[in-house]
C-alpha cells in the first residue's frame, strides 16, 4: 500500500517562534519610530541639539540591525521551506 503524500506546511506554521520573532522585531520597529511622545522632548539637550535629533541617529544603525536580522531569519525559513532535511542539519538535529 501507499501512504497519502504528507500536506506541505507553510513556513509560519512549521516554525511559528521564528516567524513571531520576526513580527515583534518588525512591530517594534515600526512602533518606536512612529510614536512621538517618546523622543518629541526639547529638555535632554546635547550642545544646541535637543533629543529628537539624537534618538534618530541613534535609532538608524538599531533599525538597521534589527532589519539585517529579519532577512536572516527569513532566508532561514526559506531555506527550511525548499529543504526540510539541510535546516534541520543546519541546526544540528538529525532528519
Amino acid at each position: 500500500m501507499t501512504q497519502p503524500a504528507a500536506r506541505a506546511r507553510s513556513a509560519v506554521s512549521a516554525h511559528p517562534v521564528t516567524s513571531a520573532a520576526i513580527a515583534i522585531a518588525m512591530a517594534a520597529d515600526i512602533f518606536f519610530v512612529l510614536y512621538t511622545p517618546i523622543y518629541s522632548t526639547v529638555t535632554p539637550k546635547v550642545g544646541d541639539w535637543p533629543f529628537f535629533y539624537f534618538y534618530l541617529l541613534i535609532f538608524m544603525p538599531i533599525t538597521s540591525v534589527a532589519l539585517w536580522l529579519v532577512i536572516l531569519l527569513q532566508k532561514r525559513l526559506e531555506r527550511s521551506r525548499q529543504d526540510p532535511a539541510a535546516a534541520s542539519q543546519e541546526s544540528g538535529m538529525r532528519p
